[in-house]
């Protein structure tokens, strides 16, 4: 029995070996069929993908970021980690084609698979293509999933904070875009933002170099909306517009898909072109493929210009309000007389009890409580109070208020101001005609040409902008004088920044300017000549209803040319000047300055300017200005007439 038994186990061992040895055979032919079939189909993919030449197509270029250059398609996303193809940044051939193989990879532990990666691309390249998911690689895209069952979007509004003169960061303004979802609170919907990351950097010299040259990268970003309205609203000072967009549920969730994409990706940030208004537009683009809003900016972009451009496109379906603390403060302010400020700020310094307010109008103690509150809200959020400190003041001032009921109307229905895009449009064509005299030149009549790319000066129409700001970049002036018979450049102004900021009772802001580029000056011989110039300035600015805006500043001046005897001149002096509108139409200023240059080529120089701006229209004005000047015992008057077209 036993030889036999062992005889048979001999028989079992060798057809368990046999069975295993034809399963292993079977394996292996089967592999490579199954290799061989998504080869099959991976290969039949890229064809179909080149026979439709969908890297052409313009939907392709947005979700890759490319624009057409000197050299051909280029992305202007600069993070390697965006391509699959290591060709991909300049290639949207060799790109798509890595992508879609990219689909076919297998799942690797801890790495996010392309599908789930560049998702946007996935959907789009799923239905051209009308791929068979059954024969790709089953993945799940729980990061994504996770993420999207959080911001739940639904809708999408873009948002502009107004500038804020005082950060060189917003002197244009900025925008981002809110993912809206089915919460009824705003405050808790996601917003969207670009920006550059400056951490290191405090100097706003630096900063501007640095902007202006690409040294800073950029990246796409996503918060909770509160978090923003704190920054921009509360603590920034800067009222924020509210563009409600007409995307279909559908479209809003193409934008988040590319905006997933985006995640962690950078790009280089430029001050005037590649920057936060722009970048947002690539994601409008992706939700929405029919409207082109890259294309329309080719050499700046300005975030007012970009509000435009969305409302030319048709994407803007309702406009939202939302004033910053300190307009509601400066609002409430403008309700009360000025014994009730005094009353205010005794309440606010601690050196009177809310309940001890003596006033005996209600309404008037009303205002009084309800700007105390808003206040120490400020405060809070500017960090001048502790926790402790602003929760004794604001429960303090609270209890005093709930005693009196409502609120007037008045302090809370805080007028809507001009909408930023319904101002003058950003770049200003100048042509005029003039007369100089001095010792050298008599009754000399020119002709003046001024070409200006960005983007609004003093005695521009302040309807959508901020009032005592000036930003100017690139402001080129050519003259053609008749007795001469030559052209002559008379200036070039890189650089040309004022922030004119009042000073009120709660809002203590210096002003300040800074200025560079290129002047014809006068000099010893008494003539002009261009020289380089680097100026700026600071002091105060005061505001009222009679004189309009005030202001004195000190200022310091550096002039360097080869016709100084010394190479330079350096002087510091002060200036001084009034701002009035007068109505919608008629905008004037009167300045003066004694700059006193004690190094270099000494001499004083004095100057006053009297300029007046008609406004013809949202885009044309009439600007006459006459100015009197005494520099190295030389005395100068000219006045001129420019006619304005901003485009």
């Amino acid at each position: 029995m036993k030889p036999l038994l062992k005889g048979y186990g001999c028989f079992l061992t060798s057809l368990s070996l046999f069975h295993l040895l034809v399963q292993i055979i079977c394996l292996s032919a089967f592999v490579p069929h199954v290799e061989a079939s998504g080869n099959a189909y991976l290969n039949e993919l890229l064809k179909k993908a080149g026979q439709k030449q969908l890297y052409l197509e313009r939907y392709w270029d947005v979700l890759v970021h490319y624009k057409e250059t000197f050299s051909g398609m280029k992305s202007l996303i600069d993070d390697p980690r965006f391509f699959l193809s290591p060709d991909g940044k300049k290639n949207p051939k060799a790109e798509l084609d890595a992508t879609i193989s990219g689909f076919f990879e297998e799942e690797t532990p801890g790495v996010e698979h392309p599908q789930c990666r560049f998702i946007a691309r996935y959907a789009w390249l799923k239905e051209e293509l009308m791929v068979d998911k059954a024969k790709l690689p089953h993945v799940e895209c729980k990061a994504f999933k996770e993420a999207l069952g959080i911001m739940n979007p639904k809708s999408a509004v873009l948002i502009f904070p107004t500038s804020h003169m005082n950060d060189p960061a917003s002197m244009f303004g900025h925008t981002l875009i809110r993912i809206d979802s089915d919460y009824q609170s705003k405050l808790l919907s996601y917003a969207v933002n670009y920006s550059a990351n400056t951490a290191g950097t405090s100097n706003a010299f630096t900063y501007t170099l640095k902007g202006v040259f690409g040294f800073y990268k950029g990246f796409y970003s996503i918060l909770p909306y509160y978090e923003k309205v704190n920054e921009y609203n509360n603590i920034d000072q800067r009222d924020m517009w509210e563009y409600g967009l007409n995307l279909s549920a559908e479209e809003v969730l193409r934008m988040v898909m590319h905006i997933w994409e985006l995640k962690d990706i950078y790009s280089y940030y430029y001050f005037f072109d590649e920057n936060c208004s722009y970048n947002l537009l690539f994601l409008l683009e992706a939700a929405r493929p029919s409207v082109q809003l890259t294309d329309k900016f080719k050499l700046w972009v300005i975030p007012i210009d970009t509000l435009r451009a969305l409302e030319k496109s048709g994407l803007v379906d309702t406009v939202t309000y939302r004033p910053s603390m300190a307009t509601k403060i400066r609002h409430i302010a403008s309700l009360l007389d000025r014994g009730s400020k005094l009353a205010a700020l005794r309440v606010l310094n601690g050196e009177m009890s809310p309940d001890n307010i003596p006033v005996e109008d209600k309404g008037e103690k009303v205002k009084i409580l309800d700007l105390n509150a808003e206040m120490i809200q400020y405060r809070f959020a500017k960090k001048k109070l502790t926790r402790d400190q602003y929760l004794r003041q604001f429960l303090s001032v609270l209890n005093a208020r709930t005693v009196l009921g409502k609120a007037a109307d008045e302090s809370c229905n805080i007028p809507d101001p001009p909408r930023p895009e319904e101002g003058h449009r950003s770049a200003r064509l100048s042509v005029g005609l003039g007369l100089k005299n001095n010792r050298i030149v008599h009754n000399d009549v020119f002709q003046e040409i001024k070409i200006r790319p960005a983007y609004h000066d003093l005695l521009d129409n302040d309807r959508g902008y901020v009032e005592g700001s000036q930003i100017v970049f690139g402001d080129l002036a050519l003259r053609y004088y008749y007795k001469d018979k030559r052209f002559k450049l008379q200036s070039l102004d890189l650089i040309d920044i004022v922030s004119l900021y009042p000073i009120d009772d709660f809002f203590k802001s210096f002003s300040w300017k800074i200025s560079t580029g290129f002047d014809q000056e006068l000099l010893a011989h008494g003539k002009e000549h261009l020289v380089y110039r680097i100026n700026s300035g600071a002091g105060v600015a005061l505001k009222n209803k009679l004189l309009g805006l005030y202001f004195l500043l000190i200022e310091g001046d550096l002039d360097v040319s080869d016709k100084f005897v010394h190479y330079f001149s350096l002087g510091v002096g002060p200036s001084a000047g009034i701002i009035k509108t007068f109505n919608k139409v008629w905008k004037a200023s009167l300045s003066g300055k004694a700059l006193f240059y004690e190094l270099g080529d000494e001499h004083q120089s004095y100057k006053v300017t009297l300029g007046q701006n008609f406004a013809l229209g949202p885009n044309n004005s009439l600007q006459v200005s006459l100015s009197r000047e005494r520099t190295f015992h030389t005395y100068q008057s000219e006045i001129k007439c420019n006619w304005n077209i901003y485009f």
